[in-house]
């Protein structure tokens, strides 16, 4: 039977309600002494966090004054009992006030890059919630990489986040033989890659990928191309289109002179490569020939085709991650308030000076008009954005880390409020970087939830992320596979990335670039 969303949200609510009821029951059982109702409990290992609000993120639900205990990386029991006795080496945290909400996940990054820097990206993300990654740079020896990484965090010999999917190498138009893009899918299966990504190919090409990567059961994600159309793609599988598709991406198939507009593409008008390396910080300064196609899209826009576009999304389930960050710091590359962000201190000073050389290229080379026409082309994607989420269509929140402005760790909360800003409610965006990517990895039964049971990838906040998106930066501690990182814990992380890089000498910028990096 297929319930409405309602009365799967209620069934949902009712089920979690009935776990932590059953918890404080097994603990009412287990134990004795002077707590609520005459209830105690004892716990000698892991970590204990009392009189906290639990945020359910599947209705945005609250459930107050519940202690947490962590033990093996995993929430062993949730529970109402007031006397909870902590002895040996069991820690005790007081958390009246605050909420607590599962570790949050960046759903697109290029993090691996920095994986055997120093400082790495980690720090900064353990600092911003962030306990899980889904990376987007890959390539035989990343995927080794990033299995090794896995290891030593989960042996508790570093703490990162959780690489969570990992593609093989990235598809990027080189390949013109259906057969050995075919091939080359098979090859990646075998390395072990979590999914197949596409950044550009030719349509003969991209169609071979798709249905190779269903015969291997791969999922395929990334830019859509310009010889598929949005539809097409979704209907031949497409599982995740990152950016919005980028470039004129899914608001192509919104045009009413798609057709035209497609063809001009495809025979080589506009913007042609081949680019220059900084072109994966910034495509847009480089796409200034491209304008007029992005005008034409938005002066010929048919809101009915956008909604069978979405229509199709939604049934088809291909999901969308937006990184509307990245979308919003590449169209607006001169803007002051990337320039004079703050939080610049927990970036490089290589990657600072290309940034700022590249937003002043910004505002030279690329014409008052262009510029224009891109910005409102990023106010028309989140006019899309709010369309697809309302008509059902499935999400995850990703930053892109790599781009130009885009500070790992920060720029996911920065992602927060581009989401809230294009008219998504503070549940669905929690829900985003929570919930949405269990669904996503199919892995409900240990993500996605503060249940028992599940992963201890948690994050305290200081105030109710249901009432406001900002609410989610303001982090009281974060719990990394069962590790509790305190506030003061959090801090030292991040002054020890600032202080590293204040100390490291400006190299060329061609230092700053990453070559496994396609936007």
């Amino acid at each position: 039977m297929r319930f409405p969303v309602h009365k799967k949200n209620f069934m949902s609510t009712v089920g979690w309600f009935a776990a932590a009821l059953t918890s404080a029951t097994l603990a009412s059982c287990a134990s004795s002494g002077s707590g609520s109702g005459g209830e105690s409990l004892e716990v000698t290992k892991g970590v204990v966090i009392q009189n906290a609000t639990i945020v359910n993120t599947r209705d945005g639900s609250l459930l107050p004054r519940m202690s947490i205990v962590i033990d093996g990386g995993k929430i062993q029991k949730i529970t109402a009992i007031r006397s909870i006795r902590t002895s040996g080496s069991a820690l005790s945290i007081d958390a009246s006030g605050k909420f607590v909400v599962p570790g949050f996940l960046d759903m697109h990054t290029h993090a691996m890059a920095a994986v055997d820097q120093q400082p790495s990206h980690w720090p900064l993300m353990i600092a911003n919630g962030i306990t899980g990654i889904r990376e987007m740079g890959g390539s035989e020896a990343l995927i080794k990489r990033a299995q090794q990484l896995n290891a030593d965090a989960a042996a508790g010999r570093i703490d990162a986040p959780e690489v969570l999917q990992i593609p093989g190498d990235i598809f990027v138009g080189r390949i013109f033989a259906p057969a050995l893009a075919a091939m080359q899918v098979q090859q990646q299966k075998a390395m072990g890659a979590g999914f197949v990504k596409i950044a550009g190919s030719s349509r003969e090409v991209t169609q071979a990928i798709l249905a190779e990567a269903r015969n291997q059961g791969l999922g395929v994600a990334g830019h859509l191309v310009p010889g598929v159309s949005a539809v097409e793609s979704s209907n031949a599988g497409w599982r995740a289109v990152e950016h919005l598709g980028s470039g004129m991406g899914i608001l192509l198939d919104c045009a009413g002179d798609e057709a035209s507009i497609r063809q001009s593409v495809l025979r080589g008008e506009g913007a042609k490569p081949p680019f220059p390396p900084t072109f994966i910080l910034t495509p847009m300064l480089y796409r200034a020939l491209d304008a007029p196609f992005y005008q034409r899209i938005m002066d010929g826009y048919v809101d009915s085709k956008c909604q069978a576009v979405a229509k199709v999304f939604a049934g088809n389930e291909t999901w969308q991650v937006p990184t509307l960050i990245r979308v919003r710091t590449m169209v607006f590359s001169d803007d002051p308030l990337y320039r004079a962000d703050p939080n610049l201190m927990y970036v490089d000073k290589t990657s600072r000076a290309l940034w700022e050389k590249l937003g002043q290229e910004y505002s030279t080379n690329v014409s008052p008009a262009a510029a224009a026409t891109f910005r409102q082309y990023y106010g028309a994607q989140q006019k899309l954005l709010k369309l697809l989420k309302r008509s059902g269509v499935k999400m995850l929140a990703g930053s892109d880390i790599g781009g130009i402005w885009v500070i790992p760790g920060f720029s996911l909360h920065q992602e927060f409020g581009e989401l809230a800003a294009s008219g998504l409610t503070p549940l669905e965006v929690l829900q985003m970087t929570t919930l949405n990517g269990a669904e996503f990895l199919h892995r409900e039964a240990t993500m996605g939830t503060v249940d028992e049971g599940k992963n201890a990838d948690l994050v305290l906040l200081d105030a109710n992320p249901i009432e406001s998106v900002a609410h989610l930066a303001r982090i009281s501690a974060v719990v990394l596979k069962g590790k509790y990182f305190s506030k003061g814990a959090l801090d030292k992380l991040k002054s020890d990335v600032a202080d590293a890089y204040k100390n490291q000498p400006l190299k060329n910028l061609s230092a700053a670039l990453d070559p496994t990096h396609v936007h």
